[in-house]
């Protein structure tokens, strides 16, 4: 049944993904200081943080949160759109042609990689601005959401949506 094997991908994603949001907090703390400029190496960011705040400059107010919210659709339409894609071209295609199904993969990957990229851009957005400025937004999602909106109007929440 189709429905069941769809909520069972977006259910996997989303256990999957919780777990796995928390543990790239640091990680994206840290990555998204130095694409900032705020630190010219990864030592250099890493010290000062541990400085600043210890474990909490890791672990941002709302960093955890906003991490799970744009991870988790990013899971589920990425994999939602593989598996339509794998379905309906790499499959049958692959019945002619079995020779090049690898290349059909990698095709179907990286396009469904860049649908859940683009439509989870506008939490990314909000997730880079908390996890590199928690106290400007006081941790809030919503809050930070609002001044996106405030600063440049929708359009705001798509910055970066191609490079990413």
């Amino acid at each position: 049944d189709g429905v069941l094997k769809n909520v069972s991908i977006m259910c996997s994603a989303a256990i999957g993904n919780t777990v796995a949001s928390f543990s790239r907090v640091p990680y994206e703390v840290v990555k998204q200081s130095l694409q900032t400029g705020q630190y010219s190496s990864t030592s250099q960011a890493m010290s000062s943080m541990w400085k600043q705040g210890g474990m909490r400059s890791f672990f941002p107010l709302g960093g955890v949160s906003i991490q799970m919210v744009r991870d988790i659709p990013y899971a589920i339409f990425t994999l939602l759109s593989y598996e339509f894609i794998k379905e309906n071209w790499v499959l049958k295609r692959s019945v002619d042609d079995p020779n090049n199904r690898w290349l059909r993969d990698m095709a179907a990957g990286a396009t469904s990689g860049g649908i859940g990229s683009y439509l989870t851009n506008p939490m990314d957005v909000i997730k880079t601005r908390l996890q590199t400025s928690s106290a400007m937004y006081g941790g809030s999602i919503t809050t930070c959401a609002a001044a996106v909106l405030e600063e440049g109007g929708p359009a705001a929440f798509m910055r970066g949506s191609v490079p990413r």
